[in-house]
């Protein structure tokens, strides 16, 4: 039994370190709960284990040529957002088993998910998501009590049809049946859904649009390039899970996002948010953008 901490503190570390970039020593002792001596140790486990360990620019990372690297991540490595859901989806379950809890408990412990509300997401958010949940899978149309819209600053009552979440459950595609739209609706606004007794009659129609790394939709696909440092990095990843696959290393603990977005709102409020992190080195668009927004103070 006494083995089971470092156990486990092995496996979150094999995890922390497998992903695009690296941390410092100091952080993955933060991250274990540990000393920075005691973090050191088990580095040096991993190694005599046969793991490569690499540090740039104080970064330590595990290099991805490393022998069972691939094998142990198909296996045990889950993104934060695919954990985030993994627990969501263990929270809708109907009862309140022990197995339930268990599970929760050990993903929690196993990724460190700390913008996972656990044991239990917030009351009123997670029946709204599974009420939808089980709308869709029984094609059932749906009032979205007490929509508080940003967008017509009312509050009403909104009839829809309900088939696709976004990334976190954090919006839900549905077909509005007054309009015969689709629109994105907001889940956090939503203040009760009610499953009605009524089919969709318009599944043909439904149609989601493209969503980018910031939770925008549009019809345009923008190339964009910004250099960040390792604080603004970490804080990107934290909130937007996806940003990470278009993030790669420029050194002297710089980094590079070079990606796509539907339009400059979603980034552009990121880096009004740490102007003194984040440089715009693509495209002159977005500089222009940045640049109306400082004169309007809207940021």
């Amino acid at each position: 039994m006494s083995d089971q901490p470092k156990l486990e503190r092995l496996l979150r570390l094999l995890m922390m370190l497998s992903g695009s970039f690296g941390n410092s020593l100091t952080a993955i002792a933060q991250h274990l709960g540990t000393s920075e001596r005691t973090a050191y140790r088990y580095l040096e486990t991993l190694r005599d284990a046969g793991f490569i360990i690499t540090r740039n620019d104080n970064l330590i990372r595990i290099d991805k040529e490393s022998p069972y690297l691939k094998d142990i991540s198909d296996l045990l490595h889950f993104t934060r957002e695919e954990a985030w859901i993994l627990n969501r989806a263990i929270l809708a379950l109907d009862d309140e088993t022990y197995v339930k809890q268990s599970l929760a408990r050990k993903l929690y412990a196993l990724y460190d998910l700390k913008g996972v509300p656990y044991p239990v997401v917030k009351r009123e958010n997670s029946e709204k998501v599974v009420s939808l949940i089980r709308a869709m899978e029984n094609k059932q149309i749906v009032m979205l009590a007490d929509y508080h819209s940003s967008n017509s600053n009312t509050v009403a009552n909104r009839e829809a049809e309900p088939f696709q979440f976004t990334l976190n459950y954090s919006y839900i595609w549905c077909f509005d049946t007054l309009s015969l739209e689709n629109k994105l609706f907001k889940t956090a606004r939503i203040g009760k859904v009610q499953i009605l007794q009524k089919p969709w009659q318009n599944e043909k129609d439904h149609k989601s649009e493209e969503t980018d790394i910031f939770r925008i939709t549009g019809l345009e696909k923008i190339n964009v390039k910004i250099l960040m440092t390792l604080r603004a990095v970490n804080l990107l990843v934290e909130e937007y899970p996806m940003a990470e696959e278009f993030i790669t290393p420029a050194g002297n603990q710089q980094f590079i996002f070079s990606g796509w977005v539907r339009s400059y709102e979603g980034i552009g409020r990121f880096i009004l948010g740490l102007m003194d992190e984040v440089v715009v080195l693509a495209p002159q668009k977005l500089k222009t953008f940045l640049n109306g927004k400082i004169k309007e103070k809207k940021f």
